[in-house]
């Protein structure tokens, strides 16, 4: 038996909110987007995972905490995060995207944990808490 993830659905607020996060300034590969008074609906194509952002009928609460993940234990709050791997070209012109528009931002900006990586750790619009990381080179001495 061969199993895979095909698709994640998240409500949100506001789809037109989460295509500035997600494909203006992360600049994820859009692959439908919809926002009428009967539908919020915006895709992405990652790999063979289909991610989707559905409008809610209702407000929904929007986080103001960051969230804890195993690399990053100074969250403060046990909620949901991403980690979206970038490449190390795209990385700095989508950390001045996203501190241009605003969002939230760990420590200011991008930090090292361990050699050879860079990340930076965000709070889309709905306040998830994504990292974002890319390996670097690292100089042998």
């Amino acid at each position: 038996m061969s199993l895979h993830l095909n698709t994640i659905f998240r409500w949100c607020n506001d789809v037109e909110k989460m295509r500035q996060f997600y494909t203006e300034c992360l600049g994820l590969n859009e692959t439908y987007f919809k926002n009428d008074h009967e539908h919020g609906w915006l895709t992405y194509q990652l790999s063979e995972v289909q991610l989707v952002f559905t409008r809610s009928d209702e407000p929904l609460s929007e986080s103001n905490l960051f969230a804890k993940n195993p690399a990053y234990r100074d969250g403060e709050t046990h909620e949901t995060s991403w980690v979206i791997e970038v490449e190390p070209v795209d990385f700095k012109p989508i950390v001045e995207k996203i501190k241009q528009n605003g969002y939230p931002i760990y420590n200011d900006g991008p930090y090292s944990n361990r050699p050879g990586h860079l990340q930076m750790i965000v709070r889309d619009p709905m306040g998830m808490t994504v990292e974002l990381y890319t390996q670097t080179e690292t100089k042998e001495d």
